[in-house]
């Protein structure tokens, strides 16, 4: 049933095929007053496609995926998901990885720019704290100040240094300081082998944590003040390629709760989704936070209420 309240409009940033921007589609526009708009920044070439001028010899519109040219004048939140998708095309005609790399680039740059100087509504959260906030280092730097518990962690390129590390933290980790969509990298146990090839290791920075034992993996959504938290089991350093776990609703110590929350007003977004590890001396293990991580298969493994209570966040933002 549809509440009453103030009528609000919202678009969604993402790429093709996001099912979490059409489940909040459906879910806004059942539950609230609200139209929301779906762009698929990797398919702005569709008509009428995007057009700005300083001297306003045209509007500043978005094409929506059901043909509206939208306003962005006219938006009062935008929920930004994704811009751009390497791994799709909307112009599979253009085969060449400079071409398409130029066309991918250049089209990213004109929407954002037409976003941040256009738009005058609400961020969730906004481009600048959503790529700052991805950055492992500025993550690790927050966690810690804000007196999380994080495993002890080397950022390198120096054999030397790794090596040392690795000597004093048996079965230590290794992960992208940040990856790429075209081949992620999962997170794996330093061997040997790789403490030996001294080109690999110096070829660029990797993140060396100390291994936290345990089973009980902890996947925490905060929408603004809400937290929702899911315990999830599984022996995998990497419990995500197998959702064929136990997994149920988890209720975290409000000091942590606070603190998840601290953690984002110091990246400036408000909301993120974090991953934690539980130990079994029940101590929770700070590991990273997703300023737009996957949710929804969290709601269908534990019940968690998380589109209903997405919804309602982001309908307040969008009517503040």
């Amino acid at each position: 049933m549809r509440a009453r309240g103030k009528s609000a409009r919202i678009a969604v940033v993402t790429h093709e095929r996001d099912l979490h921007a059409h489940a909040v589609k459906a879910e806004m526009e059942r539950r609230h007053p609200a139209s929301v708009h779906i762009f698929e920044s990797d398919h702005f070439s569709r008509a009428p496609g995007l057009s700005w001028s300083p001297q306003g010899f045209t509007e500043p519109v978005f094409p929506a995926i059901d043909g509206t040219a939208v306003d962005l004048r006219a938006i009062d939140a935008i929920w930004f998901r994704r811009l751009g998708n390497t791994r799709t095309s909307a112009n599979p005609e253009v085969t060449d990885p400079v071409d398409r790399e130029l066309i991918n680039v250049d089209t990213n740059a004109a929407a954002l720019g037409m976003l941040t100087t256009e738009f005058q509504g609400r961020w969730i959260d906004h481009p600048q704290a959503f790529w700052a906030a991805q950055n492992k280092v500025v993550q690790l730097r927050a966690a810690y100040e804000v007196g999380l518990r994080i495993p002890e962690t080397l950022i390198s390129q120096s054999p030397e240094r790794i090596r040392t590390f690795c000597g004093t933290h048996p079965g230590a980790i290794v992960k992208a300081v940040r990856g790429v969509m075209q081949a992620p990298a999962a997170t794996t146990t330093v061997g040997e082998e790789l403490l030996a090839n001294e080109s690999a290791l110096r070829v660029c920075p990797a993140i060396y944590q100390e291994m936290v034992p345990g089973r009980r993996h902890v996947r925490v959504q905060v929408f603004g003040e809400r937290v929702l938290a899911a315990l999830l089991e599984s022996p995998d350093l990497d419990w995500r390629p197998n959702l064929d776990i136990p997994a149920a609703e988890h209720r975290l110590p409000a000091d942590l709760e606070d603190a998840l929350r601290e953690v984002l007003r110091r990246l400036n977004l408000t909301m993120g989704v974090f991953d934690l590890k539980l130990t079994d001396e029940g101590e929770y293990v700070w590991l990273e936070v997703n300023p737009q991580g996957q949710w929804l298969f969290v709601e269908g493994m534990t019940g968690l209420p998380l589109i209903e209570t997405f919804t309602d966040f982001l309908y307040g933002e969008a009517t503040r």
